[in-house]
């Protein structure tokens, strides 16, 4: 395993001889955040290159072994794994989310999070934007028609302008707004639900139209999910409320698979070939759901926060987000 070692530790660690320790799952983890924390007195091991990111039992027995551990979503942490924990311990997770992480009450006092909120905001909106325009021009069906050599007019319905259109927005957090901006630089009438509208006159006096969950989805002609999953918001996009979106409305999540029934979702799709999907999922949650003869419908697999540049500031922001916690 690759280490990097800083013997100073006596600007945040005065009273003890022990350097604190890090262990970084990503074999990649910027040369930048290694710096920042070793000017703190950690001592960094990384992941050794190529090799398979720890579960489980492996994960469990790192987060006993040091005291500061990096993550990604992909790593699950459970209450179990919080067993015998005794001393503080800090997990930076290199996310906007937290629900992969579990930690029991009464561990909360010795556990701290440290995730990043700010660093793919941009890019997640820019990916939204990706599928609402894919499916809303009839990107894929226009790919398959110039394939087999065929006229626009073989194509089943013209592309559709963004311009003028609905978009509503299920959220209002930091990559919600940031979809809310697009859409005004597309000249979008816009929408929003959030439990909370009171706490977002900002949106109001740009011009956003708070209302309730159903007229949004009764209105809008593309939908954006941007939603943390918690136990109010799991399925909260039933198939009743499936029900309510327009037969040629677009629906796309970037939020947890949890937050929406995706199989009602996607059977509506199946059945309505005017009714659009997209959605930034881990595959396996909607795997044998689709195919690919869906034309209406687009699954990535999970990467609407992953480009280059946004990686690089997930890992730094998570890595000074860590460091004020430590200090």
């Amino acid at each position: 395993m690759r280490q990097i070692f800083c013997c100073d530790i006596s600007t945040i660690l005065p009273q003890q001889e022990v350097t604190m320790k890090a262990f970084s799952v990503f074999d990649d983890l910027p040369s930048s955040c290694i710096e920042m924390l070793e000017s703190k007195g950690v001592e960094v091991t990384l992941l050794p290159h190529g090799e398979e990111r720890p579960q489980g039992d492996a994960l469990q027995q790192l987060f006993h072994n040091y005291d500061i551990l990096f993550i990604s979503t992909a790593q699950k942490m459970p209450e179990h794994m919080f067993e015998g924990i005794v001393t503080r311990k800090f997990i930076a997770t290199a996310s906007s989310g937290t629900d992969h992480i579990h930690v029991p009450e009464s561990k909360k006092h010795l556990v701290h999070i440290a995730n990043a909120t700010h660093a793919n905001r941009s890019t997640v909106a820019e990916h939204t934007f990706a599928l609402a325009l894919s499916l809303r021009k009839h990107l894929l069906e226009g790919r398959q028609t110039a394939f087999e050599g065929l006229q626009k007019k073989a194509m089943s319905a013209k592309p559709v302008d963004l311009f003028g259109s609905t978009l509503g927005v299920v959220g209002a957090g930091g990559i919600a707004t940031a979809v809310l901006n697009l859409g005004k630089a597309f000249g979008m009438h816009r929408l929003c639900w959030t439990f909370h509208p009171e706490h977002h006159d900002n949106l109001v006096k740009d011009g956003v139209e708070m209302m309730s969950l159903d007229n949004l989805l009764k209105l809008a002609d593309i939908v954006s999910v941007n939603i943390p999953l918690s136990e109010s918001t799991r399925e909260l996009l039933d198939a009743n409320r499936i029900s309510m979106l327009k037969d040629n409305a677009v629906l796309i999540s970037t939020s947890r698979p949890e937050v929406i029934d995706n199989a009602t979702l996607l059977r509506r799709a199946s059945l309505c070939p005017t009714f659009c999907v997209g959605l930034d999922y881990d595959a396996k949650s909607v795997v044998g759901q689709w195919n690919t003869d869906m034309l209406n419908v687009i699954v990535t697999p999970h990467i609407a926060g992953g480009t280059i540049e946004s990686r690089r500031r997930l890992f730094e922001e998570c890595t000074r987000n860590v460091i004020e916690k430590i200090t």
